[in-house]
């Protein structure tokens, strides 16, 4: 069946407390209360539209998406919020946010790249609702921009840019100077990009253990709410959790479940989810190479951890088998790469 569009109802409940209309005029036209709102977790994007849209016509200018997205708080992104603002760096707080979104919307489809010049997160609106994409984008990238601005500790500066695929609105200057970026209308994507050199920026609020556990919940939160979801993704979601665990707990690491274990997990029989993996057109041992190249390039730059350490976190009996499934991947063993 196909997904539902949605948000976090905390979207909602935020522009109810903005005290701009009363809560039935923002709710007109809608079969929603504010107590019916509190107990809600998400809201589908239509009926986002509809309040966002009421909520447009009572205020007098065009900043009120900047604003409203200015009034989230950390708690107010739950898990996924928790992630980013302690990731390692802030490059690795925009990939959370570009990765795992999924946690709390499924009305925007976001990545992470870099440039010769920028790290970008760029995203894009799906909710089909024309009106609310613009407001939607808005509010998104001014959180994003409050986001990076916890993590530097002061304004991100003119240095960095935001980008919306819209036109300018009638007062630009209203909505302008409500982001302390760059902001450009008209652009080729909607995103927010920071200079290349800022990705490797550490953050002073990283904590690992809240990083990985907050990164395991977003993957279960995903894996949750996935109806008519892959069947690759949920298997790279559970190893993934697995590798962010070998992390977080201290030990000696275990070696990543096997094709059987993750079918039991999944109250499926190996044979089963083989056939259902060769369908989406990979295997077992295809996600878990994928896996274990993105998790040795992550872990490599940290320079506390020997070759070793990295091959026994992933799972490789003998450090030379590590070595040699790199030198594959990369052309260079891990020593040289590391150096390079």
């Amino acid at each position: 069946m196909p997904r539902k569009i949605e948000l976090s109802a905390a979207y909602a409940r935020l522009a109810l407390q903005s005290g701009v209309a009363s809560a039935a005029e923002l709710l007109r036209g809608l079969p929603l209360t504010a107590a019916s709102l509190a107990d809600m977790e998400f809201i589908d994007a239509s009926a986002l539209a509809v309040l966002f849209s009421n909520y447009n016509q009572h205020v007098g200018d065009r900043a009120w998406t900047a604003r409203l997205g200015s009034q989230f708080n950390i708690a107010a992104h739950g898990p996924l919020g928790f992630a980013a603002l302690s990731a390692p760096t802030l490059g690795e707080a925009m990939d959370v946010m570009g990765t795992l979104y999924e946690s709390r919307t499924t009305a925007m489809v976001a990545r992470t790249y870099a440039t010769e010049s920028h790290y970008v997160m760029q995203i894009e609106d799906v909710s089909e609702e024309p009106a609310f994409s613009h407001w939607h984008m808005e509010v998104v990238l001014k959180i994003m921009e409050m986001l990076l601005s916890s993590i530097l500790g002061h304004r991100v500066g003119k240095n960095v840019v935001i980008g919306f695929t819209h036109a300018a609105p009638a007062q630009p200057s209203q909505l302008e100077a409500s982001y302390d970026a760059t902001v450009v209308f008209d652009a080729p994507q909607n995103g927010i990009a920071v200079p290349i050199a800022w990705r490797h920026l550490p953050s002073p609020l990283h904590d690992e253990s809240i990083y990985r556990t907050n990164v395991i919940k977003c993957r279960e939160l995903i894996a949750a709410r996935e109806q008519a979801g892959s069947i690759a993704l949920a298997v790279r979601n559970r190893l993934s959790n697995h590798f962010d665990s070998q992390l977080l707990y201290s030990g000696n690491p275990a070696p990543p479940p096997t094709l059987g274990e993750v079918a039991d997990a999944m109250h499926l029989t190996a044979r089963t989810l083989m056939r259902k993996l060769q369908h989406e057109n990979t295997a077992y041992k295809e996600v878990l190479e994928s896996l274990r190249r993105q998790y040795a390039e992550r872990l490599l730059q940290d320079a506390r951890l020997k070759v070793a350490d990295v091959a026994e976190i992933l799972g490789y009996r003998e450090a030379a088998n590590f070595t040699r499934a790199f030198k594959r991947w990369y052309g260079l063993s891990p020593a040289a790469w590391r150096r390079r």
